[in-house]
């Protein structure tokens, strides 16, 4: 038996080896992470340790990540309900007997991964039916969802001993005088002490901390005695669209990009062709039934390692290397060493300073497991770093600039901040493993200096600090003119996912919207400080355990053509054209329209993003309070510091979100909703297609300066 130190949850042997023994210490225990707060907040270090809490997937960089690590560090700030709610999910995460699962913090994402499993045990129920009458036994399931680990220790011992005990979900097993303790998702016995463990995961794939998730659980497995015959991970099959015939859908190929091949075969729609349809008083009709759940089709089984080739190995091979190249004993003692660090040392000081992930370990192309430390391009760890302000124009902000390269130029130059440099090619700034600049023909960064250089030149005058990319200016101009010819149609969705389908004609964590705002530009006398001057449309779904697109598609076509047809704006398009494509798809008979809207969208981002494919260098428009962000959280208020979002209730995309889906579920009483809530879900969509105009007004007056 080894000796450990201190026990070693799943959630820090996870992180420890995924990511960074550092950021594993942070979140081992409360105290270890209020070490870090303080250190924080003393400028000793600075984190990168937090999960994000916004869908980074479909918004990419357009959406504002809030940092779990500042949420708490400033949870001081927030007002007091919001306060409240987040340090009562807080303290309770800290309970989880497995460790704090900083994914799942999130209480979506809490409740998808309950869901999911609930569904997955009554896949193993029928699949144990299955088999007992295809092999003609009497084999049964046992469920330890209810206990706690205590009593499912217990309870899971009995079960081994009863011969007619085939499946047990949460079975729970400790090691080393509970130094090492786990629950199985899903753990199938078989004869001599054989078994498979099978993780439930509310993912649409395997991911590389899933792999180090069920190789903890194999360990002890093994360690108590048990031959662990195959692993596997379960997790959603994200082509399965419920009510639908998802086989249209060709393998590999994900439901937004089929939406997008079928609507490339089309030719382009034409106004005439949808003129009557989107005068007339259309009615969509809505599925009366919801259709049961196909859970065969839903719960997928996946035998291979994280990745996307072909070729991968399954996880048992992969487990099997992991063991023949690294002593597992060893690693579980190393772990279990840092872990004995107190909070209150110099000894944690002096470990979280160390340039390097430590104990992470990397899988090469081929499949070959090694410490991430001993790779050159992963020396320079990013989790925590010497203490700099993030919100200082420097190194940190650089757009799209791997957090590992930020790092190593942070901790191998004389400062963080482009205040301190004339040039970015100054001789104090590192150059990467190939003795090459990481800066000196980086866009982005020569894009962002150039602008804090000239406000640094001319602190007061705001013409001279080259907002304006003064080396394309007649791109901007071409930009511009898709806005020459009114109306212009400013729109903006908010949108809600659940893992398990919720409506006909979903797959798992579809995008359903239920929400959209739109401004009108008619003519070029808007004025975004006079509504009046400007229509405006909006539309909430308003019904509890109903699918809102019927209603959406009918009220968006509608207001979208009251002015006739015109140019479309959305903010990050690819978000707003994949829900539309996905609608058009599953609604064919309202498909012209909404593709009619698709392909007359243009992006207001396109100011800020660039595009190799388009030719068009980012940050065409750049404002130093921007710090590298292109998100319309940062963009607006930059550009109008008199327009915000701070005096709305509800004022991040997420917040909304998870505010319907709760609405929708009847986890919202329908009077608090009425009285006190949806009126603030309004307002949020709404100043989101508001601050779009405040963009594209700002952007022409600094045109204007320009030229004059």
């Amino acid at each position: 038996m080894i000796k450990l130190k201190t026990p070693v949850n799943k959630e820090t042997f996870k992180l420890a080896l995924s990511e960074c023994i550092k950021k594993a210490w942070v979140w081992d225990n409360k105290n270890n992470f209020e070490y870090a707060v303080n250190l924080y907040k003393s400028k000793q270090l600075t984190f990168d340790v937090g999960a994000l809490l916004e869908d980074q997937e479909e918004f990419d960089e357009s959406a504002v990540a809030i940092d779990l690590f500042e949420a708490y560090a400033n949870v001081d700030k927030l007002p007091p309900l919001e306060a409240q709610e987040f340090l009562s999910a807080w303290n309770q995460a800290w309970e989880n007997e497995e460790g704090f699962d900083i994914d799942s913090f999130k209480g979506e994402s809490i409740e998808d991964g309950l869901a999911f499993g609930h569904k997955v045990q009554e896949y193993f129920d029928m699949l144990n039916i299955f088999e007992n009458k295809t092999y003609q036994t009497n084999f049964k399931t046992l469920n330890l969802s209810d206990l706690n680990f205590a009593n499912s220790l217990d309870a899971t011992q009995k079960a081994l001993l009863d011969d007619k005990v085939k499946y047990i979900y949460e079975a729970g097993f400790s090691y080393n005088n509970e130094m090492l303790k786990t629950k199985c998702d899903v753990i199938k016995i078989k004869p001599n002490k054989h078994v498979e463990i099978y993780e439930a995961k509310a993912t649409s794939k395997v991911k590389k901390e899933h792999f180090f998730d069920i190789v903890y659980q194999a360990y002890i497995l093994e360690k108590l005695g048990f031959i662990v015959d195959n692993i596997f991970i379960v997790h959603v099959n994200g082509n399965y669209v419920r009510g639908w015939d998802y086989n249209k859908i060709h393998d590999n190929q994900s439901f937004g990009d089929f939406a997008k091949l079928v609507h490339s075969s089309l030719p382009p729609i034409k106004y005439d062709e949808i003129k009557e349809m989107v005068n007339s008083d259309f009615v969509v009709l809505s599925d009366n039934e919801l259709s049961d759940l196909d859970l065969q089709a839903l719960v997928f089984i996946d035998e291979l390692t994280w990745g996307t080739k072909s070729t991968r190995k399954t996880l048992f091979e992969d487990y099997k290397t992991f063991k023949s190249t690294f002593d597992l004993d060893v690693i579980f003692s190393t772990i279990s060493n840092f872990l004995t660090i107190d909070s209150n040392s110099e000894e944690a000081l002096e470990m979280l300073s160390n340039l390097t992930c430590q104990v992470k370990i990397e899988k090469s192309r081929s499949g070959i497991f090694n410490y991430a430390g001993g790779n050159k391009a992963y020396n320079s760890c990013f989790h925590a770093m010497k203490w700099f302000d993030k919100y200082t124009p420097g190194f940190w902000n650089i757009t799209k600039l791997a957090k590992k390269n930020k790092s190593y130029i942070i901790n191998n130059s004389k400062s963080p901040y482009f205040k301190d440099y004339e040039t970015l090619s100054d001789h104090s700034i590192p150059l990467n493993k190939k003795r090459v600049s990481f800066l000196e023909t980086n866009q982005k960064a020569l894009r962002m200096f150039e602008v804090y250089k000239a406000q640094k030149e001319h602190p007061n005058d705001i013409n001279k600090w080259k907002i304006i990319d003064p080396n394309n200016i007649d791109l901007i101009k071409g930009l511009l003119g898709n806005y020459l010819h009114t109306p212009i149609y400013m729109y903006d969705f908010e949108t809600s996912k659940w893992a398990i389908p919720r409506f006909n004609k979903t797959n798992s964590y579809y995008q359903v919207p239920f929400q959209y705002s739109i401004d009108v530009i008619t003519n070029d006398k808007f004025d975004y400080n006079d509504s009046t001057t400007m229509p405006h449309y909006d539309f909430l779904s308003n019904e509890v355990n109903v699918d809102p697109r019927p209603k959406f598609i009918e009220n968006f076509i509608k207001d979208s053509f009251k002015h006739g047809p015109g140019v479309y704006v959305a903010y990050n398009e690819s978000f707003e054209k994949g829900v539309l494509r996905k609608l058009a798809l599953l609604y064919p008979e309202f498909a012209k329209p909404l593709l009619y809207i698709v392909e007359h969208t243009i992006d207001l981002m396109d100011f800020f993003y660039g595009s190799d494919k388009e030719n068009r260098p980012y940050f065409l428009i750049y404002h130093p309070n921007f710090l590298g962000s292109y998100s319309i959280k940062k963009t607006q208020p930059s550009l109008d510091a008199n327009f915000s979002y701070n005096d709305l209730v509800i004022n991040k995309g997420d917040k909304a979100s998870e505010t319907f889906r709760n609405f929708v579920d009847k986890r919202i009483p329908i009077d608090a909703w009425n009285i006190s809530i949806k009126e603030g879900m309004l307002k949020y969509c709404n100043r989101d297609t508001l601050a779009m105009v405040v963009i594209l007004k700002r952007i022409k007056e600094l045109m204007g300066n320009i030229y004059e």
